[in-house]
């Protein structure tokens, strides 16, 4: 019984430092227009610093949903720096996909809602 309550113990605490964690220790989103898959565009950092902002990219990136297959896809509109993660971002008014630049092979694709907020801010 001892090690039941240690084992779930320590797995409820693993799981509150990893939320915890996640987006509390990121300040700043930024954001890169992109020309193709490595060439950034000259000039276009945009920083994000404000946490309503910070916090809306990061809830929309964590609640991307995977698609299946594997990934062909036109070169990116912007790349996306979050903590030490970074992203292909493509985005259109009614449609949003990212890809973790060190993961080619997946795309995540965005909700409706989750578009309109990066769209919103993005332009």
């Amino acid at each position: 019984m001892k090690k039941i309550t240690i084992f779930i113990s320590l797995v409820v605490f693993s799981i509150l430092f990893a939320t915890g964690c996640s987006s509390a220790d990121i300040e700043k989103i930024d954001v890169y227009e992109m020309e193709s898959f490595s060439i950034i565009k000259e000039d276009s950092l945009t920083s994000y610093t404000d946490s309503k902002d910070v916090n809306i990219f990061i809830k929309v990136f964590n609640n991307a949903k995977k698609e299946p297959g594997i990934v062909d896809i036109a070169d990116p509109e912007y790349q996306v720096q979050i903590g030490e993660e970074s992203y292909y971002l493509w985005i259109k008014e009614e449609q949003g996909t990212i890809m973790n630049v060190n993961d080619t092979h997946t795309i995540y694709s965005l909700s409706k809602n989750s578009v309109e907020k990066v769209y919103d801010l993005l332009n």
